[in-house]
Formats: C-alpha cells, sequence, structure tokens
C-alpha cells in the first residue's frame, strides 16, 4: 500500500516542480501508473462521482495523448488514471490531423499540458489499410489512409506492418509553432510510445524532436 505521501505525489504530482522538469515528472507518473495495470494493482484514482463533481468546473490534465480509436487501446486504463487526469486525443491510425493538432494545442497553450504522449499500437488497421493500397474504402477513409501512407513512404516501400506501427507514432505533424515553440523552450515534451497488444506493455521509443529549420546563411 501507498503511503500518504507517495499517494499526494501521485495525485498532483507538479505541485513542487519547475516548468521545465514538468515533461518528465509527468512521464515517470504516466510509466508507473501502466506499472500498475501490468501488475494487475491498478489504483484506478480519480474514479468516484465525487471526483466527477469536482471537475465540473474545469479541467487541469497532467498529460494530454494523441491514440488509436482502437477499442483494445483503452488510454485511461493503460495509465490507471481517472476523471480530469488525461487529455485524450483519439482517431482511426493515430493520424496527426488537423482537428489532432488543434486539439493538442488547445491541451498546451489553455490547459498547461507538458507533455504528450503519441500511442501508436500492434496491428493498428488504419496502418495496415495504408500498406494495401488495392483496398476499396470510402473517400473519408481514403483520404485519412492516405494521408498515412504518405508518411510511411518517407521510410520506403517494404516496411512490414509492425515496423509500420512503430515507425509511425515518430510522425507528429510539426506544423505547429505554438508546439514547436514549447518543445524547443523545454517546457514541453512530445513521447512516442508503442502498445503491444500480446503483452498488453507500452514500449516507450523516445522524444519526437522538433525540425530545426535552417537560417539564413546557414548550409
Amino acid at each position: 500500500m501507498a503511503d500518504a505521501g507517495s499517494d499526494s505525489d501521485r495525485l498532483d504530482p507538479l505541485s513542487h516542480h519547475k516548468p521545465e522538469d514538468r515533461p518528465a515528472v509527468v512521464l515517470n507518473w504516466l510509466q508507473q501508473g501502466h506499472e500498475r495495470f501490468l501488475q494487475g494493482h491498478s489504483l484506478h484514482p480519480h474514479s468516484t462521482r465525487e471526483r466527477m463533481q469536482a471537475v465540473i468546473e474545469g479541467q487541469h490534465p497532467l498529460a494530454a495523448v494523441l491514440g488509436c480509436a482502437d477499442s483494445r487501446v483503452p488510454v485511461e486504463l493503460l495509465f490507471d488514471s481517472g476523471f480530469g487526469d488525461l487529455f485524450v486525443v483519439r482517431n482511426a491510425g493515430t493520424m496527426s490531423t488537423t482537428a489532432a493538432i488543434a486539439s493538442l494545442e488547445y491541451a498546451v497553450g489553455h490547459l498547461d499540458v507538458p507533455l504528450i504522449v503519441v500511442l501508436g499500437h500492434e496491428g493498428c488497421g488504419a496502418v495496415s489499410a495504408a500498406l494495401h493500397p488495392e483496398l476499396l474504402l470510402t473517400p473519408s477513409l481514403s483520404q485519412v489512409v492516405g494521408q498515412l501512407r504518405m508518411e510511411l513512404l518517407q521510410y520506403g516501400d517494404h516496411l512490414s506492418l509492425e515496423e509500420s506501427c512503430r515507425r509511425h507514432t515518430l510522425n507528429l505533424v510539426h506544423s505547429s509553432v505554438l508546439l514547436t515553440d514549447r518543445l524547443r523552450a523545454g517546457h514541453l515534451a512530445v513521447v512516442a510510445g508503442y502498445y503491444d497488444l500480446h503483452s498488453s506493455r507500452i514500449e516507450w521509443m523516445g522524444d519526437v524532436k522538433p525540425v530545426r529549420y535552417r537560417g539564413a546563411g546557414e548550409r
């Protein structure tokens, strides 16, 4: 059983940390929650009706997660979190669409979230479809899968499904000035993860770095 001190830190891990330390603190908090889930010791924090009432007036999530809409990847359960803890954006294929980026900008710019997790997973149906251009899809699905296919082509055209699912998590679109500025200032981290359906474990694949554009006169 956790003592009162560690319980307090778990529920409010950012209370005594500098802005530049917050991304690492929150990542550690997520990893601890996931380890509890794996060990079958989930605490299900912030899951009561009282917590629901407490967040009515406003939300203060600790992290944002861009994940897949796949029903086998329940984000809040994987991180042993509850109401108001995570700002979750989900769509088919963990796509960095305009709507997804705008949602993440809101989480970072208005809710002051210090960490974004881009969570891909094993056996993603959208990624599989991107590897099979012969499939007949609806116009909307074709648009999504086509964008995903273009992102994967930068790695060549011979990737396996597993390799494609892993590489795709590193492809958060760098089209947001807000996210890029926060990344460069050290007040935001974007971390890629890969969820294995068989083991239920998240493999952490490292930080997604902002693109550095050359200035005038640079070669």
